[in-house]
């Protein structure tokens, strides 16, 4: 969560460690092996937050999450805490720490995305250039539809971490071993040969790495890395990220990639078929219902009347269907 939630300070690195004991202490007892604490490089001076990957068949063990979290508050004196999503965050000694509940099939993968500062973030970065989204949930393929910009599915292409490091370019055996320093992380995150300095540099920086750099101190120097060393790698990539389909199939066979974008695609052609027939605006002009009126209607007629059943009429009888249904539910 960055460990700014609270407004609290940071913690030198003996502190922290001695905190971070204590909250073992207590983790060990309530949940044995069903918990991790990403890693970070071994001469990391000081610390914002500290990050608790939780594994929800460990809370359910344990009798639920409310159960896990007031046994955490009773154990630890916790006065202060945040629910977003799956991240608990509390504040224990004066000091954030966050609790990232997950299913046992994505554990590891929210571990090895949390280890090591912001180091996942510069790989999703790497791979965004290839279509493709690396966080919590592993690597995924990002599919959007052509002609309804807002449309995103994002498709699970895998977690095996070896495997994806290998498909970015990148040894394992640096990652494994760990970082001393930062330096030591960026340099070998700039051995991946689709690494791209353009996100990073001031002409071209996005938004995003704008705000992080901002917010996260090694986004930050990372950037400043960058300037130092001279780094200015700028691969030529090809004119569309679904131009890698091909690579990323023949890299991950078991996602099925091909196959679950071509049933994405027969969803999208059906949608568009549906349209020349049935839409928002088409029952509006039909039925003389707008704003939240016509709104209302159509989410009941969708209800009773499947996309299935709309595709296998004319529009005249969709028609017909439309001023018969019931205006008021």
């Amino acid at each position: 969560m960055g460990g700014n939630l609270f407004k609290l300070g940071r913690l030198p690195r003996e502190a922290y460690l001695v905190l971070e004991a204590e909250v073992r202490l207590v983790l060990d007892e309530l949940l044995g092996d069903g918990y991790r604490i990403p890693r970070f490089y071994a001469t990391k001076p000081d610390f914002g937050d500290m990050d608790v990957v939780v594994s929800s068949a460990a809370v359910q063990a344990l009798g639920g999450t409310d159960a896990f979290r007031a046994a955490l508050v009773q154990r630890l004196g916790i006065t202060r805490t945040k629910s977003v999503g799956h991240v608990y965050s509390t504040v224990f000694r004066d000091f954030q720490v966050d609790y990232f509940t997950r299913p046992p099939e994505l554990f590891e993968a929210t571990v090895h995305y949390l280890s090591f500062n912001d180091l996942g973030n510069l790989l999703g970065k790497i791979g965004k250039r290839l279509g493709l989204k690396y966080g919590e949930d592993g690597l995924s393929y990002v599919f959007r539809r052509d002609t309804q910009p807002s449309y995103k599915k994002v498709l699970p292409v895998s977690r095996d971490w070896p495997a994806i490091l290998s498909f970015l370019g990148l040894t394992v055996p640096p990652w494994e071993a760990g970082f001393d320093t930062l330096e030591d992380m960026f340099a070998w995150v700039t051995t991946s040969p689709w690494f791209s300095v353009a996100p990073y540099l001031d002409g071209d920086r996005d938004r995003t790495t704008q705000r992080r750099a901002r917010q996260r101190r090694t986004m930050a120097r990372f950037i400043e890395w960058l300037e130092q060393e001279g780094i200015d790698q700028r691969p030529t990539y090809l004119p569309q990220p679904h131009a890698y389909v091909p690579r990323i199939a023949a890299a991950f066979p078991a996602a099925g990639l091909p196959e679950a974008l071509e049933r994405e695609r027969e969803a999208e052609a059906r949608v568009l078929a549906l349209r020349e027939k049935f839409s928002g605006e088409k029952v509006g002009a039909w039925t003389g219902l707008g704003g939240k009126e016509l709104g209302g209607f159509m989410q009941r007629f969708r209800q009773a009347c499947s996309q299935q059943e709309l595709l296998a009429m004319t529009p005249e009888q969709i028609k017909a269907r439309v001023l018969a249904f019931p205006r008021e539910a």
